[in-house]
């Protein structure tokens, strides 16, 4: 069978992907939906913070990068995403901390939160459960309890809606209702134009997977969608179990560029998050670097965002990759739910 062929037969897909993650996928426009309506619980009475500290791990922190995306335009109080035991230096008096964790039980993410609690600061938990959520009876510590049952990278509607709504009950508004309004149209327009019964000459993540297919994917964004590079590459690495670089304009033309030289170029294949909202200078960017690594890449495909507003652009192309990547498991046999090293390494630690 075509390598077309084996992902448009889908009766195929169950041995590869016996947990239906194509299910997850195609309802991630109505977790989204779901996801604005979460409503988060015991939010105090604060003062205007001076910084926003998001902390999260994997997946759970993906939903921090997009509320930086979508805060560069519209707040003038800057967003830290941390990754991290514990909290960075800025995170003292008049920070407000996010402790995100859909699991509940991210080493990290609980270190974060008593941090915040040690330091007196307002402490906002989204998750699932686990022992972030038992955290969320304590006294001055607000929640948004989300549904449970998913990956955490699978979940990052319920993770980023609640975090907006918050910030907007607070008066720190990184997108509007109409950018939210905007963004759920998009991806429920995606959601019917990607699924597994759209065939591959007309299903764009689908063509993407069979270009990938045979190399390892390099993604490369500007300003805005340098952090959604990011988050394809944890999703080709989590679902399809393939190494994946990722890196962003202007920056990469200041080292990376150097390293696209044949004969090791020629196993990449290069993927280009665009966005119609590019400034001048980062879209002449993005053309030299088409013409100097073209010849020598061994494939090169651009992806365009979608819509007007932030929001929407950027979460057309965080959702265009996840089914990518699911799909390139389904061609490369790897079951995309599972993630049995990263089980291995809670285990271990936990049992340490």
């Amino acid at each position: 069978m075509s390598k077309p062929g084996v992902l448009d037969d889908l009766p195929a897909y169950a041995a590869v992907d016996p947990h239906r993650t194509c299910d997850v996928l195609s309802a991630f426009p109505a977790q989204c939906r779901a996801a604005v309506g979460i409503e988060t619980r015991g939010l105090p009475v604060i003062k205007r913070p001076r910084v926003v500290v998001i902390a999260g791990m994997g997946g759970s922190a993906a939903a921090g990068d997009l509320i930086g995306a979508c805060a560069g335009e519209h707040l003038e109080v800057p967003v830290v995403v941390h990754r991290g035991y514990g909290l960075p230096s800025v995170a003292w008096d008049d920070a407000l901390v996010f402790a995100v964790s859909y699991s509940g039980d991210t080493a990290e993410v609980l270190s974060a939160a008593a941090m915040a609690r040690m330091r007196g600061l307002p402490l906002v938990v989204v998750t699932a459960g686990g022992a972030l959520a038992a955290l969320a009876a304590e006294p001055r510590v607000a929640s948004a309890l989300v549904p449970g049952g998913l990956m955490p990278r699978m979940a990052l509607g319920y993770l980023f809606f609640p975090i907006w709504r918050t910030l907007r009950a607070l008066d720190l508004e990184v997108a509007t209702v109409n950018d939210i309004d905007e963004a759920l149209g998009v991806v429920e327009t995606m959601g019917r134009e990607l699924a597994p019964n759209q065939p591959a000459v007309v299903n764009e993540a689908k063509r993407l997977a069979l270009a990938v297919e045979g190399r390892w994917p390099t993604i490369y964004g500007g300003p805005l969608t340098g952090a959604v590079a990011y988050r394809w590459k944890t999703d080709f690495e989590e679902n399809a179990k393939t190494f994946a670089l990722a890196g962003a304009l202007p920056e990469m033309n200041h080292n990376s560029i150097e390293a696209w030289r044949a004969p090791l170029a020629g196993g990449l294949h290069l993927l280009l998050l665009r966005d119609d909202g590019e400034a001048p200078e980062i879209r002449h960017r993005f053309e030299i670097l088409k013409d100097l690594v073209g010849g020598v890449a061994g494939g090169m495909t651009e992806c365009r965002a979608r819509g007007h507003g932030v929001l929407a652009r950027a979460l057309s192309l965080v959702y265009l990759g996840q089914w990518t990547s699911y799909y390139l498991a389904i061609l490369r046999g790897n079951d995309p739910w599972s993630v049995p090293q990263l089980d291995e390494i809670k285990r271990r630690l936990h049992h340490a």
